[in-house]
């Protein structure tokens, strides 16, 4: 049978405690702490916004230029502020980086389809403005826009907080179908393609 030494577990558990309290993690620090982390707002995913602008004035039928309500079927929008590429060398054993340029990744976002085929149709409508019945290509102002996305406030939806926009155009689009799902809206995940760097609107 071993033996306990009740002293010596006593004399550990108060040098713990001391340790403890010395790195500042004592009841009455981490009080404080919680009560500062409680006093952030936090956004939420879910409350969340999505604009479409022809902001080029193209003469074009596209539902989601002059529908806006189309916008709020958006069921998955990502948010991005840019990425960098790099580059490293070695210097000695170490190996070291440094950033080379800007990268800007094509936004995905899915879309519920309506009865009239509103989404379907300003995909087709904007992409068909990039590409001429003689197989020649327009400058990208021709059939560019812009996307906003960005997160509101939860206690104040008039405010925007966190958003980007971006110039972009029509790029990819795809739907499934599927004889599982008898009872699931017809969705489109449609990819836009960002044409122009853009400024931070956060």
């Amino acid at each position: 049978m071993m033996k306990i030494d009740i002293p010596a577990m006593f004399a550990s558990r108060a040098a713990v405690k001391n340790r403890v309290s010395g790195a500042g993690l004592n009841l009455e620090a981490l009080k404080k702490i919680y009560g500062e982390v409680r006093a952030h707002d936090l956004l939420l995913q879910a409350v969340y916004f999505v604009k479409i602008e022809n902001v080029f004035n193209h003469k074009v039928d596209a539902p989601w230029f002059t529908d806006e309500s189309l916008c709020y079927l958006a069921t998955e929008a990502p948010l991005s502020f840019g990425s960098s590429e790099s580059e490293s060398f070695y210097a000695g054993s170490h190996q070291c980086g440094y950033l080379t340029q800007r990268t800007s990744s094509d936004i995905s976002i899915t879309f519920m389809e309506t009865t009239g085929a509103h989404i379907a149709k300003s995909y087709v409508a904007c992409r068909a403005l990039a590409f001429n019945d003689d197989g020649t290509i327009n400058e990208p102002r021709k059939y560019a826009f812009k996307l906003t996305i960005g997160f509101l406030d939860p206690k104040d939806i008039t405010k925007s907080p966190l958003r980007n926009s971006f110039i972009v155009a029509a790029q990819n689009i795809t739907t499934e179908a599927s004889s599982a799902g008898r009872s699931e809206v017809v969705k489109h995940s449609i990819d836009f393609l960002r044409l122009r760097p853009t400024y931070l609107s956060y």
